[in-house]
């Protein structure tokens, strides 16, 4: 097995990347009424895309609006996961983050959280109001990022 490979995401990767997507979604978010494979670029218009690749094969994404320093989505193929793609993804995004990353994750979604906590991020904001519920965490590895990782 080759080392996983992460780039910048071209056109050509959004087929890939919009199954990625869709299955990931269907199996993690169950509020989602009638996902579609359209989602993906609905809902990463204007996002900075990075994908993991395995063997050439597209294994998950991660989008991020760069000017926020906000992870908007990481997805992993349900069939990747626990292999540390998402791990690979959001070391790949420090190197080219200029401030802390930030992100929002849904409150029932226990496995994302401990997954963030692992990686340094911390809960900085409730938002009981909105459906569903969801946290803000942010970034606290500082000394991940080439940009920030002098600042004390």
């Amino acid at each position: 097995m080759q080392p996983l490979q992460i780039r910048t995401a071209t056109l050509a990767d959004y087929p890939s990347l919009e199954k990625i997507y869709l299955e990931a979604r269907r199996e993690s978010f169950p509020w989602v009424i009638n996902p579609q494979l359209t989602d993906f670029e609905r809902d990463s218009h204007h996002e900075t895309i990075l994908v993991a690749l395995q063997n050439n094969q597209a294994v998950g994404f991660l989008s991020f609006y760069r000017l926020a320093n906000f992870i908007h989505l990481l997805f992993v193929d349900p069939n990747h996961q626990h292999e540390h793609v998402g791990t690979q993804l959001i070391t790949a995004i420090r190197q080219v983050a200029t401030g802390p990353l930030q992100l929002k994750v849904v409150t029932e979604n226990e496995a994302a959280q401990k997954f963030y906590a692992q990686l340094g991020f911390r809960e900085i904001k409730r938002d009981l109001l909105a459906r569903p519920t969801n946290i803000t965490l942010e970034d606290t590895a500082l000394a991940h990022y080439p940009f920030l990782g002098k600042r004390k």
